[in-house]
């Protein structure tokens, strides 16, 4: 291994795919045709190595760019397409999506990551063992459906936690509505890439039959629909943060309407027993009954009654 490659450690994969299966580039990296090269674009070094390959400056800065968001760009000898990928990395959040930039420059395929992509490991072990893509088109197409795969599998546990939260018969109504609540940025975090991703995968599946062969393009097609259907479920799974909140915010406050009714249910019945305990507690001359042994007898029995013809009364009225 000469010095020069050793030096080269922004590269961590380069395959050859003019002939099938795909073969690892040990030399000539810059004279290679028809091959695919992945780097750690982070790392010192890579924009010069682009520039030795006759890369330009504009397309340099587009793929080294520190903040992107997903879309794509028609050059003359190619195309730029930027991707969002589920991040699956160790004590990630699978929402705070990565980036993975994507450069198909004269004959060449060039992908840029910061962080390693679930969806570029699993191509890379499929091309260690000769089933990966026949092709860089095909690596391409194969790309874009093993990161929706990844996204879908997303989908699915959070539909699951959806689910979960609508059921009134688990946990309490507070505990629903903070995982409601950590649910809704979930989303939210998702549309926000996924809505221009799809947007970038249409521009893309608009001009793929410049590059690609028919299969290739109705494959791609799929993907794009595939996308589209993600994005919809995203936009239903909002509506139903919504409603479900509206719901608990309604179960919390007609609890608090019924616990308000009974204590003015309450209230209600002992206001006069309390005026006259209030009254006969006066302790002055001239109140009746203070030489009556069984006075407090009677007068208990009085607000007794008392209150049994308010409940009666209230009964009645249909207060309850």
């Amino acid at each position: 291994m000469t010095a020069s490659q050793l030096s080269d450690d922004f590269i961590i994969d380069k395959w050859n795919f003019s002939a099938h299966p795909a073969r690892k580039i040990t030399e000539g990296e810059h004279e290679a045709q028809q091959s695919w090269f992945h780097f750690q674009r982070d790392l010192p070094g890579i924009d010069d190595w682009l520039r030795q390959s006759h890369i330009p400056e504009p397309l340099i800065d587009a793929v080294l760019a520190e903040d992107t968001r997903p879309r794509f760009e028609r050059m003359e000898d190619g195309f730029l397409l930027i991707l969002r990928g589920v991040n699956l990395g160790e004590g990630a959040r699978p929402e705070d999506m990565i980036s993975i930039r994507i450069l198909y420059y004269k004959g060449n395929l060039y992908s840029f990551r910061r962080r390693p992509i679930r969806s570029i490991q699993i191509i890379r072990e499929k091309l260690k063992q000769g089933t990966g893509p026949e092709s860089l088109h095909d690596f391409l197409v194969m790309l874009i459906e093993e990161m929706n795969n990844r996204l879908e599998e997303l989908m699915a546990t959070i539909e699951d936690q959806m689910e979960a939260l609508e059921d009134d018969e688990k946990g309490v109504t507070a505990d629903r509505q903070r995982e409601l609540t950590v649910l809704h940025r979930r989303l939210l975090r998702l549309t926000r890439f996924v809505r221009p991703q799809l947007t970038a995968l249409e521009r893309l599946s608009a001009e793929s039959h410049r590059w690609l062969d028919p299969e290739l393009v109705q494959w791609l097609t799929n993907e794009r629909d595939t996308a589209h259907r993600v994005l919809e479920s995203l936009e239903m799974l909002l509506e139903q943060v919504w409603m479900l909140r509206e719901h608990l915010q309604q179960e919390v406050a007609e609890k608090m309407n019924r616990n308000t009714y009974w204590l003015s249910m309450v209230a209600g019945i002992f206001l006069p027993i309390t005026f006259l305990s209030g009254v006969f507690g006066i302790n002055i001359g001239g109140m009746p009954g203070v030489d009556n042994d069984n006075a407090f007898w009677i007068f208990s029995g009085v607000m007794v009654v008392i209150a049994f013809c308010e409940f009666l009364l209230l009964r009645r009225l249909r207060f309850w």
